[in-house]
């Protein structure tokens, strides 16, 4: 391939990526998608029992959910997909900057020399 094929498939690789990473992150924030689930944590409980020691019975006493898993899931997960998405549209922004700098013409300007040194 020459450079200048490949200087043109350079910004339009790098578009679509910052163009599919946004269209990403618009689909997971209208609902549309939901992000992947990379964090999968328990929910948060505790005994009641250890609440209430001194009443009788309270052994038998459940556990209360503090936080359930979906509330501390759900807001790790769409960070997580935000972070994603930001390192894609960088690298398509790095991969279309390198395409540009192979489009763009070198040139050299050189200044004559009269055998003049200047203090």
């Amino acid at each position: 391939m020459s450079e200048k094929m490949i200087g043109y498939s350079l910004p339009l690789t790098g578009l679509v990526a910052i163009l599919l990473a946004a269209l990403s992150v618009y689909a997971v924030f209208t609902n549309k998608q939901e992000p992947v689930p990379l964090f999968n944590f328990p929910a948060i409980s505790i005994p009641v029992s250890s609440l209430m020691a001194e009443v009788p019975n309270s052994a038998n006493m459940p556990e209360v959910e503090l936080f359930p898993a979906d509330t501390l899931n759900a807001p790790a997960n769409t960070t997580a997909h935000l972070f994603l998405m930001g390192f894609m549209v960088t690298a398509g922004g790095k991969i279309a900057s390198l395409g540009t700098y192979l489009l763009r013409p070198i040139v050299i300007k050189a200044k004559e020399d009269n055998g003049q040194k200047t203090a």
